[in-house]
């Protein structure tokens, strides 16, 4: 029996050193876990606060590493594409109004049958507007993970010294219009302070023409931007540069030598600005304005526009159901906390929404509260989600461009784009 003794060993030795799974004591060594990996957009800090979030669910999801992928936002869409048509995408990907430019190319998992499997509750965890925000052909795309609603930031110094009521959620297009043009202070024919900063970006004007009814797409989604309520809209958001002359143009903002809205107002040098949340991050720089915070004004209809980016699974994904369970995580309240406790931007999470850490943060600055962002989530649009987007983006940066700058009527200028966003589909 004992000739065979040496036999074993050499084989228990060879089959630790094929495997390469024993260790110095003879016990096996671990097996690595599965690795998630999710690619995002966005500055510095933003990557930090996903990975902060990557590194919980990597203790929070059993069996699973998240690896985080970092990418510059002017090289995100290009690279993630090179990765997919390289066949070796992330795992889970950040979408905004792109979606469907991917899901359109078959690049994205639809995720119905995980949503079911796991009897998870959009409309409960994020509200039914922004639950259906990435669904197409009735397949559910990705999920929602921040969502920041456009608000009113509005200088409380300049508002208190010219004796103007602060805004409300009740005000209508007439108040606005008041205030904004006893908030504006020229000198001659030079405009020394403005009461009102926007430009030709469409978030801006399209939350005018939802004010008053408008739509650029029907359910359908067929092009109905040429309509009267939208014609009212842009007249209605024209004149308050070249009639009513309490907002910059294009020009002006040249002269100026500023080239955003922000930062006008990060000067004191215009009162009030429609802005999302990225916009407390450089006033927390700015202790010399004080600043506050009020949903939108209305016309026919409460409305304002959201800033949505969500997180989906690429189609090609080697682990989709690992995926799904870090994408659950993700969007849950633990998950999404420390968009609220970071400053980083309004979550998804209804939860969260709705809790201190992110209406009375540690960060907040001279006591304001977020309550702005919470209430204007009740009546806020995401942009239509189309593949056409980006072409679409093209025919608004030219044609309602020229509306903005009156180079042409909104009758004209809307005709116009409505015959250019109809050839899109030819």
């Amino acid at each position: 029996m004992g000739q065979h003794r040496p036999f074993r060993a050499m084989s228990a030795i060879v089959a630790c050193l094929v495997v390469s799974a024993c260790t110095a004591t003879g016990a096996p060594a671990s097996v690595p876990e599965p690795q998630v990996t999710v690619a995002v957009w966005g500055s510095d800090q933003d990557a930090k606060t996903y990975q902060q979030r990557a590194d919980l669910a990597s203790d929070r999801v059993n069996g699973v590493n998240v690896k985080l992928m970092h990418i510059k936002d002017g090289d995100y869409g290009s690279t993630i594409q090179k990765m997919i048509s390289d066949g070796n995408p992330p795992d889970i990907i950040e979408v905004n109004e792109s979606v469907h430019s991917y899901s359109s190319k078959n690049q994205l998992l639809p995720l119905n049958n995980f949503i079911e499997t796991e009897k998870l509750d959009l409309v409960g965890r994020f509200g039914e507007r922004a639950a259906r925000s990435y669904d197409r052909d009735g397949k559910t795309w990705a999920l929602p993970d921040r969502s920041g609603p456009m608000v009113l930031y509005y200088n409380k110094d300049l508002f208190d010294k010219d004796g103007v009521a602060y805004p409300t959620a009740d005000w209508k297009w007439p108040d606005f219009l008041a205030a904004a043009q006893k908030l504006t202070v020229r000198d001659g024919d030079r405009t020394m302070r403005y009461g009102f900063a926007a430009g030709d970006w469409w978030p801006w004007w399209m939350a005018f023409m939802l004010q008053n009814g408008g739509r650029i797409l029907d359910d359908a989604g067929k092009p109905v931007i040429n309509s009267p309520e939208n014609a009212k809209a842009m007249q209605f958001y024209a004149d308050l540069v070249h009639k009513h002359h309490v907002a910059p143009s294009k020009k002006d903002y040249e002269a100026l030598k500023v080239s955003s809205p922000d930062q006008l107002f990060a000067q004191g040098n215009a009162a009030m600005i429609m802005t999302g949340f990225w916009n407390i991050a450089s006033l927390k720089d700015k202790p010399q304005v004080r600043w506050g915070i009020s949903p939108l004004f209305r016309n026919t209809k409460q409305a304002t526009i959201s800033f949505q980016s969500g997180l989906a699974i690429t189609k090609s994904s080697t682990r989709p159901e690992l995926a799904f369970k870090v994408l659950d995580f993700l969007t849950s309240a633990e998950g999404q906390k420390p968009i609220a406790t970071t400053g980083q931007d309004a979550p998804a999470n209804r939860e969260v929404q709705d809790s201190d850490d992110f209406l009375r943060p540690a960060w907040s600055i001279g006591g304001v509260s977020m309550d702005a962002f919470k209430q204007s989530a009740q009546f806020a649009f995401t942009p239509p989600m189309t593949p056409e987007w980006g072409s679409m983006q093209k025919v608004f940066g030219t044609i309602i461009g020229e509306i903005c700058d009156g180079a042409v009527t909104p009758k004209d200028g809307l005709a116009a784009a409505q015959r250019s966003l109809e050839n899109l589909g030819k």
